[in-house]
């Protein structure tokens, strides 16, 4: 990272000093994320680090751009029918859809996290995930805490960040209130999506960390969650949280339909189905491009903080500082753009110019201009920072990570910040299931 006196990542050019020898940070980490899906190795040796007010920022915007997003879905249309045509969602994707319109709106942006590339002048926001079966909440808190080991056994200041959990309780305490019971949560989901032998772990600890909140909180999966809830009768659990997607299901072969019976029988979960309609990537290019709705303060949000993101089609559109038919612009500037797929998940349906050949990219745009699903955005290249990473064999490198950062929202309310990352420094798809490595973003102590 270039030293740059009062830039967005502050003047560090080398990973920050947690002051503990490797091996004793990789005991820590070790501890902290034992048994769960994704194996701790490589353990990064310091976290990712930048100045408070960077940080603040980065929070504050994540909050301000899901509110943004919920609007943008609210204009699309008059009523769900409406919206879901407007938006081309495939109706199939929310089969758990309940008939309480006010439940579903009032709920549909409780849980989100973006992905976020830090560029040299700050972050850009690519995606939102707005469910409540985004990867990453966990293993963040896990993080944080495993730093917070580190800093107090070596005697240091804490590094600051917002916990998640903490927020997590207060949303679930807020809708048992409005729904008239004791704060208590069903969390429900399988582990069977990280393979057939599994351990629950990451249930049970989610439920252990809302239980030291004050949150009665279980885990059930789908043949056990009709008998779990005490349906039909009087529910145990009133409320559940969805760590669930359809396309999962359908997926990997589990029967989510315990979940479909629940709801008829008063079982509410959060966020609501339609959280599936800020889901959609669609939001990111509309607000990017601008809408009739939106205001000077909205059109400064988006052009702050969003990639230059369109809609895909046989049409016109203004590229920095040039006027361009879409598909022509996308042929002749490949290595600047990036396709995805609206619904996508986990880096399925994204395919970045500059990984394909000039053949393949060409096919896929003439393919996303007939079918209106896609949207293209303007590659951000991310600011490398650099980390020690230490493999399993006990050996430890100083990479240059290529990082995608994640802060949740929660409730309107942005928390900490999951980070994955790469070696490889060209633009490119970085996920958990691909591999990449994992780590967490704090603000400097």
């Amino acid at each position: 990272m270039p030293a740059s006196t009062g830039s967005w990542f502050g003047e560090r050019i080398e990973p920050v000093t947690v002051g503990l020898r490797p091996d004793e940070v990789a005991e820590i980490m070790r501890d902290e994320l034992r048994e769960l899906p994704l194996p701790p190795h490589p353990i990064s040796l310091q976290p990712f680090v930048i100045p408070r007010t960077s940080y603040r920022e980065l929070l504050q915007a994540a909050g301000d751009l899901l509110g943004l997003i919920r609007r943008s879905m609210l204009h699309s249309g008059t009523d769900r029918a409406s919206r879901i045509a407007a938006l081309g969602i495939d109706p199939a994707d929310c089969p758990i859809w309940t008939d309480d319109e006010e439940w579903e709106l009032r709920h549909c942006a409780d849980l989100a996290r973006a992905d976020v590339v830090l560029g040299v002048d700050g972050p850009k926001f690519v995606e939102f995930n707005v469910s409540g079966a985004f990867g990453g909440m966990l293993h963040f808190q896990l993080y944080q805490r495993a730093w917070q080991r580190v800093a107090e056994r070596a005697g240091q200041p804490a590094f600051v960040s917002a916990g998640a959990f903490a927020r997590f309780a207060g949303l679930i305490e807020r809708t048992c209130a409005e729904l008239g019971v004791p704060p208590s949560i069903a969390l429900v989901g399988t582990p069977r999506e990280w393979g057939p032998r599994t351990p629950p772990r990451h249930f049970l600890h989610q439920a252990d960390l809302l239980r030291q909140h004050g949150i009665e909180a279980v885990h059930l999966d789908f043949e056990e969650l009709l008998d779990g809830i005490g349906a039909p009768g009087d529910l145990r659990y009133p409320l559940g949280v969805a760590q669930f997607t359809v396309r999962d299901a359908n997926d990997l072969g589990y029967d989510i339909s315990p979940a479909q019976i629940a709801q008829t029988r008063g079982f509410r979960l959060i966020p609501s189905a339609s959280a599936w309609l800020l889901h959609t990537k669609k939001h990111l290019a509309l607000l990017s491009e601008g809408q009739p709705w939106m205001t000077a303060q909205d059109h400064d949000l988006a052009a702050r903080y969003l990639p230059w993101s369109r809609i895909v089609g046989d049409r016109k559109v203004r590229w920095r500082d040039g006027h361009y038919e879409l598909t022509e612009l996308l042929l002749d500037q490949r290595e600047n753009f990036v396709l995805k797929g609206a619904t996508g998940c986990s880096g399925a349906e994204v395919v970045f110019g500059g990984r394909s050949t000039p053949q393949e990219w060409a096919a896929l745009v003439e393919e996303a201009a007939r079918g209106g699903y896609h949207i293209v955005q303007e590659v951000v290249p991310a600011q490398p920072m650099p980390v020690d990473v230490m493999e399993e064999s006990g050996e430890v490198n100083r990479i240059v990570a290529n990082p995608v950062i994640s802060p949740f929202v929660i409730d309107g309310t942005a928390v900490g910040c999951f980070g994955r990352f790469v070696a490889d420094q060209r633009p490119g798809i970085i996920s958990a299931l691909s591999q990449a490595r994992l780590t967490c973003l704090l603000a400097e102590a």
